[in-house]
């Protein structure tokens, strides 16, 4: 009785060890082939078709059956055909064989894989990190910043990302002032998502002049084209984007923060309002001696561009109410913004609160919000104007030699400050004021308002005095203690303007050089 078990036992082993052998002849043949380059991707497919799963269902239930009624029949046959015997051995020697190797090789390409893994994760960390440094390079409000994008992202970007960024520069990562900037990315994790692809979590470090300043969450999306690495996609924090909304009306379209991060610091007329106006850029400042007064007119740079700043500050149970006007040239036009903030008094908290109040108010920085504002404000007409500023963009981007030679007749027409600002170049940081065209030319800001402006103060017996230089400078100190600096069309025009201003305004004295 045990003898009969035993053969049983025996025989079904044998059976067993056959079955698998017949994998291990698949793993002999597969595996290697598969190690050294070919591709069983079709087979891969084929396997996991429904014919190939119950084709294999039912192979396993009839060698199941076999192992359990098919003692008699296995015996007679290898009885009868001795010489498979031989074979058998042969087949599952082979078979253990290929468990062998395949599981061996498996295990080997399990390493490599791995290894590979870890040098395409230190590639991909090298692409992100090198592109995070330079980020600053490139000024999204830049006239060159379609140039810049090729010059400083070329080498990181995917093509289509690269395309897509230079047709809109908004959708691009930048610095978009001078006082703040992003100075690199840290990556958080990096997850493998396809073969050749991987998805890399971080933020991206902004800083200032004292330090960093904030972080910003990012995903960006990193694919192996032939031996490179290349960003295919971008995106920010979702919670970045729903800061700024976007706005039209009237033909104009602009985008703006829906509210400030500030918790002493409230918007009360918002969003701002948008105006597109003909016209030269002109500040007449308020005197220092004055800034104390409740309407304070200033010019600023923010980040090369200049800004006519109106200020108009009321006092209302403990707090202050502040009317803004931005006024700053561009495409040939003067574009102003306009906006009511609300201060909390820092004076009404407690130490606690005063303190952080007024390290909100410290750290505030409007100038870099409105000037990110004024850089979205589009027209129905922005490109189609006829302005020397459109007609220099349009040629200035352009390689081929007979626009670059159309833009150097039209640079000949900038000739003074103001026809600079007016064409959209950047505003060097100095005082005063200075101009700089992309062929190296520079001119100083010699005056602060128009002509009209300055005709309209003679005509309004507004004027005290008045000095005249030989260069057509003309400066009138009103009575208020404000002045105008104008350039008069011709020599002596104002000295024969404030003579025919006598009989009603008086006489007011004048001085030449």
């Amino acid at each position: 009785m045990k003898e009969q078990i035993k053969q049983k036992l025996k025989l079904r082993l044998k059976i067993a060890g056959f079955i698998l052998s017949l994998v291990g002849w698949f793993l002999f043949v597969v595996v290697p082939l598969e190690f050294v380059g070919i591709n069983f991707s079709g087979l891969e497919s084929f396997f996991k078709t429904q014919v190939f799963k119950w084709g294999l269902k039912i192979f396993v239930i009839v060698a199941l059956i076999f192992l359990i009624k098919g003692q008699n029949i296995s015996e007679g046959f290898l009885e009868r055909y001795k010489w498979f015997k031989g074979a058998l051995k042969v087949i599952l020697w082979i078979g253990a064989v290929g468990w062998v190797i395949g599981l061996g090789i498996y295990f080997l390409q399990l390493n490599t894989n791995n290894i590979n893994q870890q040098a395409d994760e230190t590639d991909v960390k090298a692409v992100v990190v090198n592109f995070g440094q330079v980020l600053k390079n490139v000024s999204l409000l830049s006239p060159t910043v379609v140039e810049d994008i090729e010059a400083n992202y070329k080498d990181f970007l995917d093509p289509s990302l690269l395309a897509q960024w230079k047709a809109d520069p908004s959708k691009a990562l930048g610095r978009l002032t001078s006082s703040l900037w992003p100075e690199s990315i840290e990556i958080g994790s990096i997850n493998r998502f396809g073969s050749g692809a991987y998805d890399v979590s971080g933020k991206i470090i902004d800083m200032t002049s004292t330090g960093m300043a904030k972080s910003r969450a990012v995903q960006i999306g990193v694919v192996k084209f032939g031996d490179r690495w290349l960003i295919t996609e971008v995106v920010i924090s979702q919670e970045e984007k729903e800061l700024w909304k976007e706005h039209s009306g009237n033909g104009i379209f602009f985008q703006y923060p829906e509210t400030l991060t500030t918790k002493y610091i409230s918007t009360q007329e918002w969003p701002p309002t948008i105006k597109i106006e003909s016209g030269n850029f002109s500040c007449i400042e308020t005197p220092q001696e004055k800034s104390s007064m409740l309407e304070i007119t200033s010019q600023r740079l923010v980040d090369n561009r200049i800004y006519c700043v109106n200020i108009k500050n009321e006092g209302a149970l403990g707090s202050v109410y502040s009317s803004y006007v931005y006024t700053t040239p561009k495409r040939g036009k003067l574009v102003s913004v306009s906006f009511v903030l609300h201060y909390s008094n820092c004076a009404n908290y407690d130490k606690e609160q005063n303190q952080a109040c007024t390290s909100e108010r410290e750290a505030f920085d409007l100038d870099t919000t409105v000037d990110r504002i004024v850089q979205t404000v589009k027209w129905n007409s922005i490109l189609s104007e006829n302005t020397l500023a459109n007609q220099i963009a349009k040629y200035l981007v352009s390689s081929r030699s007979e626009d670059q030679e159309k833009c150097d007749e039209l640079l000949k027409q900038i000739t003074d400050f103001d026809s600079c600002v007016m064409a959209g170049f950047s505003i060097l940081k100095s005082n005063p004021a200075q101009c700089q065209t992309i062929d190296g030319r520079t001119f100083i800001q010699e005056t602060n308002s128009t002509w009209e402006q300055a005709l309209s103060a003679v005509n309004n017996c507004e004027v005290e005095k008045a000095f005249q230089t030989h260069s057509r400078i003309v400066t009138l100190t009103l009575k208020n203690g404000n002045k105008l600096i104008a350039k008069e069309p011709q020599i002596d025009d104002i000295i024969n303007i404030i003579r025919a201003t006598e009989s009603k305004c008086g006489k007011i004295p004048i001085g030449t050089e």
